[in-house]
């Protein structure tokens, strides 16, 4: 992903230095050329860094992927901790559920 910034960036430099040796040095073209610059090295990273754009956009996705098996294990482990403690506070089947609470039984 760096590598293909890097290389964009060098695009746009390069191109800002072709219009800058065609001609628009001035005060008032440095607008003018900074666009022209800009859209020249759209057109050009589209054709020629497109093996390096879809390198990048694979491992993002690839990063993506992997954040999100890592939040569905972490989110397995917790369903399975949360059943676990819901599991052993419950009351067992076969024993009935008191109804008097030690704390509250005053007798």
């Amino acid at each position: 992903m760096v590598r293909y910034l890097i290389l964009r960036t060098m695009v746009f430099i390069g191109c800002l230095s072709l219009v800058w040796l065609l001609g628009l040095r001035d005060r008032e073209d440095q607008v003018l050329a900074v666009i022209i610059a800009a859209f020249a090295s759209l057109l050009i990273s589209a054709v020629v860094l497109k093996p390096f754009r879809q390198r990048a956009s694979a491992d993002i996705a690839s990063r993506v992927d992997r954040r999100l098996e890592h939040k569905r294990a972490e989110g397995a482990d917790e369903a399975a901790e949360d059943a676990e403690v819901e599991h052993s506070t419950a009351p067992h089947p076969a024993q009935p559920a008191s109804r008097t609470d030690p704390d509250t039984d005053f007798r």
